[in-house]
């Protein structure tokens, strides 16, 4: 991008500030103008815009933004950012010296760049003339005086006039956008995304303005713009935004330099620190909205700082605007907007006895019993059940195929709940807060810098999402603190706890690093099926496949996890979708859900993989197994594409079963890979699955079919054996709606 500054763009003058001056000054004339494209130049095979207009919001100046659009981006509706520049800038900094747009045009997301304030010989300024106020660091509000409401509205320019002017000009999906800035940019992000909920699906920001009321900046632009009231200050300050934001939950990611002179330790000895990034770190902990506040040693405040980090706000913001998780938050601790007020529950360090449907043994039906349930010990929580979903897993351990099935245990692990209690050294959790159990664990960033167990070295690295720390336990059927805390109410027998979760049970007690803290919005009687399948499904074509748009998929057996991979392959814009079943009349429901072929194997002489093969011109770019039959797999593997295909199992097969196909297959080029939970990190995103669901990205509610009570446990597992369910949901207090 140095060379786009000394080059593409020679037309510009160097320094950006005098460069929107002498703009401005010719083009202050112009009495109509409608937005064109002034300037144009090819980077990162995209192509970066330079797009001209006039303001009417502020006051009838011409102003400039510049733009990147991805390659093939023409036709299409593509996720678009917002950055916000910092003091001094115009709309040419970020595009010059931030490093963006390669994996920008990766990603498939539009940046734009807007100018930091109105530009012209009649805009007004302070005299003398200084960096930190006037042209060049208009804050991002809207002024109220006098002299600077006219021209001075840079917040409304933002949040409305440019959006408009974005969706006329260039490719974007308005829905889909994201902000994000540096200094009095990020202070300009971050008060624009609390003051319009909703409006922006990401939120980031390099080196803020948090709390500009106490800041040497702020204490003399605010009452400039906005008068001597102190009330019209908080409009635009972070931090006092944040102690009345209603909306829906939020999460920050902020990157701040150690280095930052206007951040530094002798600044903060003598309250002359500008950014307050503690202030910041109070307000949501007290709030509860995460927040990632990342201390970056020895970095500074400039764009040194920002190109070294900007690709992981880059991936952030494509996690949350494209449904592609390539950015994974830091664990949420503490207080968060998930948590209520802790209470003493008076069942604190009690047993506590209920109803549980016990499996004693292998092939027969569950018995409701009352069983005790012990506190939780040093890392546990204990929670109390709302609504479980079944899965074909807990049938194939009660079935007795099942390697580590062990008996009498309490079976279950797709559920909701609330926490009851926490024990020793939890702090990530507090009584009445809402949780998803997770049987695939997440360990905590601590434990991974330490190489707790031989997986974090490629868990850190986004390798794998099997985190190895309590694998050894709940493989056993215990916890790591020893023994389990189910027993029999009549008798005392002790029962084995089940793939770290057993949600057969009222109440039950997981390792914190298998508990995912979730929203209290969210219908826990249906984002309890975020425990297992829908996860697993989606995250098959999302993380281990990463399916591309245009491609060619195959999707075996169309019970729930099928469906799931087949809304995900809709999701990922696949072209062609190819259910394939024995069940023909599955096939209208697979329509729903986003296929758009259908394959039955038994209308067919031949082996379905050279039926796909001739049918797709060569086989599918991507296949997946969703049937846990090993002979199945081989089909999927096989009706993949020579050179590239690849084949995803998903599937559990029995205990005992092997794989095969002709090693010719893979030494071509086809890849053949397995799934656990989709690939998900639990804790972590989970809780982002749950708000892809609550802002309607994701269906959940049809794959649920069948709603029971607890006591009729075993109907629900007949009718999943007959095939006539996908998710029976089972109410935990027998309070099943008719």
């Amino acid at each position: 991008q140095a060379f786009l500054a000394r080059h593409s763009f020679g037309a510009w003058p160097s320094r950006s500030l005098p460069a929107a001056e002498q703009h401005h000054k010719m083009a202050a004339t112009s009495e109509s103008m409608q937005p064109r494209v002034k300037e144009t130049v090819k980077v990162a095979e995209g192509e970066l815009r330079r797009i001209e207009h006039k303001s009417e919001t502020l006051g009838g100046c011409v102003m400039l933004f510049s733009a990147f659009v991805p390659e093939n981006a023409e036709g299409k509706q593509l996720p678009v950012v917002y950055w916000l520049s910092g003091l001094t800038c115009s709309d040419r900094n970020f595009a010059e010296k931030a490093g963006a747009f390669k994996l920008a045009n990766s990603l498939g997301l539009v940046l734009v760049m807007p100018d930091t304030s109105p530009r012209g010989e009649d805009v007004p300024d302070e005299e003398p003339k200084e960096y930190d106020f006037g042209q060049g660091a208009g804050f991002y509000l809207n002024a109220t005086t006098d002299k600077y409401k006219k021209h001075y509205n840079m917040y409304d320019y933002v949040t409305k006039e440019l959006p408009s002017i974005v969706k006329q000009m260039l490719p974007v999906d308005p829905a889909k956008a994201g902000i994000f800035g540096h200094s009095m940019g990020g202070h300009g992000a971050m008060t624009i995304a609390l003051k319009n909920p909703g409006m922006y699906k990401s939120v980031s920001a390099f080196a803020p303005i948090c709390n500009p009321m106490e800041a040497p900046w702020g204490k003399k632009a605010l009452p400039l713009y906005l008068g001597s009231s102190e009330e019209a200050w908080k409009d635009y300050d972070t931090v006092e935004l944040i102690k009345r934001y209603e909306g829906p939950p939020m999460r920050f990611l902020v990157d701040q330099g150690t280095a930052d002179n206007f951040n530094s330790e002798e600044k903060q000895q003598k309250g002359e620190h500008q950014l307050r990034p503690e202030a910041l770190q109070k307000a949501c902990d007290e709030k509860g909205l995460p927040l990632t506040l990342r201390m970056r040693e020895g970095y500074d405040h400039s764009y040194f700082f920002i190109s070294t980090f900007v690709e992981d706000h880059l991936r952030y913001h494509a996690a949350y605007l494209t449904g592609i998780l390539r950015w994974c938050p830091d664990t949420i601790n503490g207080a968060t907007v998930y948590s209520s007020p802790p209470e003493k529950p008076e069942t604190e360090g009690k047993d506590i006895e209920c109803l549980a449907a016990v499996a004693f043994e292998p092939k027969k039906p569950l018995s409701m019993v009352k069983v005790k349930v012990g506190p939780p010990q040093k890392g546990e929580v204990r929670i109390k059940h709302t609504a479980v979903a079944l899965c074909h897993t807990d049938a194939y351990t009660l079935g007795g195929m099942d390697p580590e099935g062990l008996f009498p245990c309490i079976l279950g692990h797709e559920a909701s709940g609330i926490v009851e209690s926490v024990g020793e050294g939890v702090s990530g959790f507090v009584p009445g807060d809402h949780v998803i159990p997770c049987y695939q664990a997440e360990c905590f960033p601590e434990d991974q810098a330490n190489d707790y167990c031989p997986r974090c070295r490629g868990y850190r690295t986004g390798k794998t999402n099997l985190c190895g720390k309590i694998r050894p336990f709940t493989g056993a059927g215990v916890m790591k603190e020893g023994g389990t805390r189910f027993t029999a109410a009549s008798d005392g027998t002790e029962l084995f706890h089940y793939m770290g979760t057993s949600t057969f049970s009222q109440y039950t007690v997981l390792h914190e690093e298998s508990v995912a803290k979730i929203r209290k919005d969210a219908p826990l009687e249906k984002v309890n099926l975020l425990g297992c399948g829908l996860a697993t499904g989606w995250g098959a074509v999302k993380n281990t496949a990463k399916v591309e748009e245009g491609s060619t998929v195959a999707v075996f057996g169309l019970g729930t996890v099928g469906l799931s991979v087949i809304e995900g392959a809709k999701m990922a814009k696949a072209k062609r979708i190819i259910a394939i079943d024995l069940d023909s009349n599955k096939f209208g429901l697979a329509g729903n859900f986003g296929a758009n072929e259908f394959v039955n194997p038994k209308d067919y002489d031949k082996p379905i993989q050279q039926v796909l093969v001739e049918m797709t011109g060569g086989g599918v770019d991507y296949s997946f197994d969703c049937t846990g039959n090993v002979g199945v797999m081989r089909s999927a593997l096989e009706a993949t594409h020579i050179g590239w295909g690849q084949s995803v199992i998903v599937g559990v097969a029995a205990a005992g079963q092997e794989i095969s196909t002709r090693p010719f297959q893979l030494v071509t080029g086809r890849v053949w890979k397995g799934t656990a939970f989709g690939g998900y990190k639990s804790r972590s995103q989970v809780p982002g699955l749950v708000d892809a669901y609550m802002n309607g990205e994701v269906m959940i509610d049809p794959y649920v079919t069948h709603n029971v009570n607890f006591n009729d446990i075993n109907s629900a597992f007949q009718l999943m054996h007959e095939g006539k369910s996908l998710r029976a949901v089972i109410w935990m207090d027998n309070n099943c709606p008719e």
